[in-house]
């Protein structure tokens, strides 16, 4: 249960759950969202006032329903308003943002994110099995209406970097997730008909492998340049990159190789895109795989250690599979082999018996479950 630092009402003593922010604006709301700090009556688009029921069920709810089919209509009418001449402006999608159908599909994505809780320590789970969804979404919709609504603070974490240093990550609240998803349904389709085909990046439909693709397409055609973007400093992390010397991109390092099958077949001078994961990528992999594999898990069923493993090693197969990394996969399965190995001669210590470790192959621990990355590669096409 999440408490205020607050008082509570009497009627309440201790039994509802506050989802609400806890220092508003003025005249915002106060911790519990169904109602106006100050006192007094306000008049939302449902007509309710706060309640006053004794075990704290608010009698708000969501109207509308869950329509995945609405909201694609929506956001389609959105996208060809947009593709209208550049004179075309937008007046009104505020309420387009708080429509019941719009909510319920913001919750849907926001539970199928999964994600942690915010400041509120309010979790998925409890507003789904105690709050009451219907419930946070007609609370949500209402104070969105009235214009009500103030997003809580964001828990800040500190993430690690590939590269060395951390990264600020704001997690905000369940109730706020789902309003910043409500506006992004909305507002996404009119930017996004402004984009070019040539840009990839967090746009709908499309990943870093379909980017990877038309790097090797447009190499082909002659194009040798990469632009690249930092969103957070925009003109300081802007950069041009020449490719024909080989570069590092999306994880993947690419370089120009001679086809020499062209040659010996058709007597003509070809080049192709080769792409592999990068040795920065390599190296975070192995890391990964040997804080999973150090001694002091020398403890642990081996079979729990390749359950650890095979998420990390089966996500970065399905990121790389559709590159030239065949020779690096067969390198990560050797890796990952050599450091179980060492695993299990850690665990039997004293007790080995001779000969016993050559039976620890890459088959026997495919036995007991390890995912291996060898024959997964696939072309993009397929992938």
């Amino acid at each position: 249960m999440v408490k205020s630092s607050g008082g509570q009402r009497e009627s309440e003593r201790g039994v509802v759950p506050l989802i609400g922010v806890q220092h508003n604006a003025p005249g915002g709301k106060g911790p519990h969202f169904d109602h106006v700090r100050g006192g007094g009556k306000r008049e939302g688009m449902t007509g309710e006032t706060r309640s006053n029921h004794p075990d704290g069920h608010c009698t708000v709810v969501v109207d509308g329903h869950a329509s995945v089919s609405k909201v694609r209509k929506l956001q389609r009418g959105l996208w060809a308003a947009a593709k209208q001449p550049p004179e075309r402006c937008f007046h009104a999608l505020y309420d387009r943002i708080h429509r019941g159908d719009v909510l319920w599909e913001a919750w849907e994505r926001v539970r199928a994110n999964r994600g942690s809780a915010g400041v509120d320590r309010v979790t998925l789970a409890f507003v789904e099995n105690e709050y009451g969804v219907r419930r946070m979404l007609g609370e949500l919709q209402r104070d969105l209406r009235s214009g009500m609504y103030r997003p809580a603070p964001a828990r800040r974490v500190d993430m690690p970097k590939p590269q060395g240093g951390k990264r600020p990550l704001g997690i905000p609240t369940v109730r706020d997730r789902v309003a910043q998803q409500a506006a992004k349904i909305v507002l996404e389709p009119v930017f996004e008909a402004g984009f070019l085909p040539c840009s990839y990046g967090f746009r709908p439909k499309r990943s870093a492998t379909q980017a990877m693709e038309r790097l090797r397409v447009g190499f082909a055609k002659g194009s040798c340049f990469v632009v690249e973007f930092d969103i957070r400093n925009f003109f300081g992390g802007f950069r041009l990159r020449e490719g024909r010397g080989g570069l590092d991109f999306l994880g993947c390092h690419f370089r120009a190789r001679f086809s020499g099958r062209s040659w010996e077949k058709y007597d003509t001078v070809r080049f192709y895109l080769h792409r592999r994961p990068s040795q920065a990528a390599m190296k975070r992999l192995r890391d990964k795989v040997r804080v999973r594999t150090d001694r002091r898990r020398s403890g642990m069923d081996i079979r729990d250690v390749i359950a650890e493993l095979n998420p990390i090693l089966r996500g970065w197969g399905n990121y790389f599979r559709t590159g030239n990394a065949a020779r690096k996969f067969r390198q990560v399965d050797n890796h990952v082999v050599w450091r179980l190995r060492r695993l299990m001669l850690e665990k039997r210590g004293r007790n080995l018996r001779g000969g016993q470790q050559n039976a620890w192959t890459e088959e026997w621990f495919v036995g007991h479950g390890l995912y291996c990355l060898r024959g997964t590669i696939r072309y993009p096409k397929t992938a």
